[in-house]
């Protein structure tokens, strides 16, 4: 279980309170308040708190263009970019690939100053609207693809194929911020047509 930095120090504080005593516990709690307040904020974001559709969306033939909006007014988008050596049509094992700023295998986190449409994640040159107001680009991870057929009733015809995308430890920065994503975050799940 992996436990905050932040509560941890407070708590070893609040331990050295107790062995102070009552008259110098004002002061020490003062000081602690006034840290706490005055302290700076290193940027960092965390991702598990933002709300995603559970649909994940696809864009491309080759080279795929993920993506998932949020749920408040499709104003965000966590979008993952993969090739057809990911996102196949057959269960042979496919080897995780290591997330870059630029290339084939993207992970990025937006903010719009509007909605956003699958228009302009689907366009061959992408919208001027709505504006991107952040764009956290991942620096470093690694996702996961597991591709399954998905069978007809009669257990033998496929009718199409399930993928399953895990980004593990991703970091996505824009200027001095990071958004880190859980060490096990489950993008989403995915059908395609049959081969």
């Amino acid at each position: 279980m992996h436990t905050n930095p932040l509560l941890l120090q407070m708590k070893k504080c609040f331990n050295q309170i107790k062995r102070i005593g009552f008259l110098k516990m004002k002061k020490v709690l003062l000081l602690l308040i006034m840290f706490f307040s005055f302290s700076c904020d290193d940027g960092d974001l965390d991702i598990s708190s933002f709300e995603f559709e559970e649909e994940v969306n696809i864009c491309g033939t080759k080279d795929y263009t993920l993506y998932r909006l949020s749920t408040n007014e499709q104003r965000e988008a966590l979008i993952v970019t993969l090739t057809d050596q990911q996102i196949r049509k057959d269960e042979d094992i496919v080897l995780p690939v290591n997330v870059s700023a630029n290339g084939a295998y993207t992970v990025t986190y937006r903010l719009f100053d509007d909605q956003v449409t699958d228009n302009y994640f689907c366009a061959s040159v992408p919208p001027v609207e709505p504006t991107v107001l952040k764009d956290w680009r991942g620096v470093s991870g690694t996702i996961f693809v597991e591709n399954q057929p998905i069978y007809d009733i009669d257990g033998e015809t496929i009718t199409g194929w399930r993928h399953y995308i895990v980004l593990i430890d991703v970091v996505l920065q824009v200027d001095d911020q990071e958004l880190k994503l859980d060490e096990t975050f489950v993008y989403g799940t995915l059908d395609t047509g049959p081969a």
